[in-house]
């Protein structure tokens, strides 16, 4: 267990968000280049521009959805390694899978519908999504690390996603910033997590179905945040 806080530890050092004066947006990744914003660099865009040198538009598209993509991966990642120890329960059933807090958050019934959707609709849903999981993977992180059976590459993935969950929706929202000014005024509600006793029960039938439960539905929301993210970004820059 010492050895899964030191990774921990050290995955929640290297995973930050650093945002700069003005529109100037750093993702400093674990698994990518960093975007600089250094005058030199993105001189062709601000040497006609007044105020402060703004990222171009395609790369923070470009940053996001690659953020997204991980994002999504780590949760499928986490949910099949959890799958495999506790997934044959017999209480895992559909209907208690497809109970997620995220459920009420009205979204595309699939990709077609999704591309006939309004652009300002899916910026909504997208920063929905993100927000929902602020308190719920803050959670999970936390009772992994109290979960003797939990691996060490189990704790340190949580704890990424985590971190870049954060950093995707300071990146999601300053695009919409970006692209949607008039939406900064509006309040985006999202729905409220209410399964920490759950989480944190001493039963371990209840404990380990929400456990499961929660990475089936990361797994599902980080998939629909990849692919409106990607819609978004084939619409506004080059895909």
């Amino acid at each position: 267990m010492a050895f899964a806080n030191l990774r921990l530890i050290h995955h929640l050092r290297v995973a930050h968000v650093f945002i700069y004066a003005g529109s100037c947006l750093l993702l400093l990744l674990v698994v990518s280049n960093p975007l600089l914003c250094q005058g030199e660099d993105y001189a062709p865009y601000c040497k006609n521009q007044t105020g402060e040198c703004r990222i171009p538009l395609q790369n923070l598209f470009d940053t996001a959805t690659m953020v997204a993509n991980y994002n999504q991966r780590l949760a499928r990642e986490m949910f099949d390694e959890f799958g495999k120890q506790y997934g044959q329960r017999k209480n895992l059933t559909p209907k208690v899978l497809s109970s997620c807090h995220t459920t009420s958050i009205t979204t595309p019934e699939n990709k077609e519908e999704a591309e006939n959707t309004e652009d300002k609709i899916l910026f909504r849903l997208v920063v929905s999504l993100l927000h929902s999981w602020d308190e719920p993977l803050h959670h999970l992180v936390t009772e992994l690390l109290r979960l003797k059976e939990a691996s060490p590459d189990l704790l340190s993935k949580a704890a990424e996603i985590e971190e870049k969950t954060k950093v995707l929706l300071e990146g999601v929202e300053e695009i919409q910033k970006r692209v949607h000014p008039e939406e900064q005024e509006k309040e985006t509600s999202y729905p409220v997590w209410s399964e920490l006793s759950s989480l944190m029960s001493e039963d371990d039938d209840v404990n380990k179905t929400t456990f499961y439960k929660m990475f089936h539905c990361l797994q599902r929301d980080s998939s629909k945040i990849e692919t409106y993210l990607q819609m978004l970004k084939c619409r506004y820059t080059t895909c």
